[in-house]
């Protein structure tokens, strides 16, 4: 997709033929982090000699890149991203007598910019539209081996339940809960493989939880879900309504907007919504503990247990020692002031009954209800 001329392909070439040794140092300080950053394993990321493919060109939203000399690289990254091909060849260098307008240290700090910018956009605290270069459908992929809401939420529960899975997703949360000997019902907007459920429901949440006589769960998931719908609030109002059992448990997680990383955003004024993560572009309602438990108490839910949950580093930055330090860390103050360093909000509740309920049960007993004590009217 792209071939690039290289003057350090040849060990000594460059120093030999004419680079200034300060340039020389710059430009491998420079490649050697790019390499780290993006994942790459490049040469030399400065040359100007360059031939790309239309087609690659094309594909890749240059017209979002900076008008400065550190736009080569912003192509670099976006071929990065996109997963094109570039090759390498080793070309002469020769330095003449031409002027040169670059200012140096100003490139090596653009150019470092670029790079940390789009390392951020890869996971999930930063977005920059030149980054967006794919055109993939959004999977949500499952958060396991560490503390995750997919963890959590496994954890809690039993074996051989029933399960409704709102917001399923492809199901691989429903094969997990199939391995404890759960049934498990879902419901997704996508099309889903409905070989992982009991019983599989095509249904957009925003038009309603799903058809009346659904039947009583043990346990009802709407994992990563609420912050996705423009009224959660009525979505929680028909699962009190249409799925009410004494022995159902409510399982919700949702990102906490007050988390810390959000919070300094804030105090430079950043508010970047990304591909992923609290401000993933898909979200439209954004809840802070506090509100999440006031949402849910108002429309008729009791909360049993709420938590935080840690950001997950191993997905941002793999299984390693970094990783596994980091997440440590974020567990540790998660514990100790989770609205403030909680990634997201893990939530178990129950349901009380809802008014038409205790209306039936009323008739049907024949009792009138008891009234309320009177310092709770």
């Amino acid at each position: 997709d792209a071939c690039f001329g290289s003057r350090i392909m040849e060990k000594g070439a460059a120093l030999k033929n004419g680079m200034p040794f300060y340039k020389y140092i710059g430009n491998r300080i420079l490649s050697v982090i790019q390499n780290r950053l993006l994942g790459m394993s490049l040469s030399e990321f400065h040359s100007g000699y360059r031939i790309y493919s239309v087609a690659a060109l094309k594909s890749i939203p240059f017209r979002y890149n900076t008008n400065d000399f550190h736009f080569d690289t912003d192509i670099i990254i976006q071929f990065a991203l996109k997963g094109l091909r570039i090759k390498e060849l080793p070309i002469p260098t020769y330095y003449g007598e031409e002027i040169c307008y670059v200012n140096g240290m100003a490139y090596a700090g653009n150019v470092m910019k670029s790079t940390l910018a789009s390392r951020l956009h890869r996971i999930g605290l930063f977005y920059d539209r030149k980054f967006d270069v794919s055109c993939d459908e959004d999977v949500y992929d499952l958060k396991l081996g560490y503390v995750s809401s997919h963890t959590m939420a496994l954890g809690a529960v039993d074996l051989d339940a029933s399960v409704l899975d709102l917001a399923c997703g492809d199901g691989s949360f429903a094969v997990e809960l199939k391995k404890k000997g759960c049934r498990v019902t879902g419901v997704d907007l996508r099309q889903a493989d409905e070989e992982r459920f009991e019983k599989f429901i095509r249904h957009d949440l925003e038009d309603g939880i799903v058809p009346s006589g659904l039947g009583v769960f043990d346990y009802i998931m709407a994992l990563d879900c609420l912050e996705h719908l423009g009224s959660p609030e009525t979505l929680l109002a028909e699962i009190r309504e249409k799925c009410y059992s004494k022995r159902c448990k409510l399982i919700l997680t949702s990102p906490n907007i007050g988390f810390a990383v959000t919070r300094l955003g804030l105090l430079f004024g950043q508010f970047n919504y990304g591909k992923y993560g609290i401000l993933d572009l898909t979200h439209r309602r954004l809840f802070t503990f506090k509100s999440f438990r006031r949402m849910l108490e108002q429309e008729g839910y009791k909360v049993i247990r709420m938590c935080g949950i840690p950001a997950p580093f191993v997905k941002a930055f793999g299984v390693n020692f970094l990783s596994r330090s980091l997440g440590w860390v974020n567990r540790m103050m998660t514990m100790v002031w989770p609205t403030m360093f909680a990634y997201q909000i893990y939530v178990e509740a129950e349901f009380q009954p809802p008014l038409g309920h205790l209306l039936s049960q009323t008739v049907a007993t024949g009792k009138p209800l008891n009234p309320p004590a009177a310092g709770n009217r």
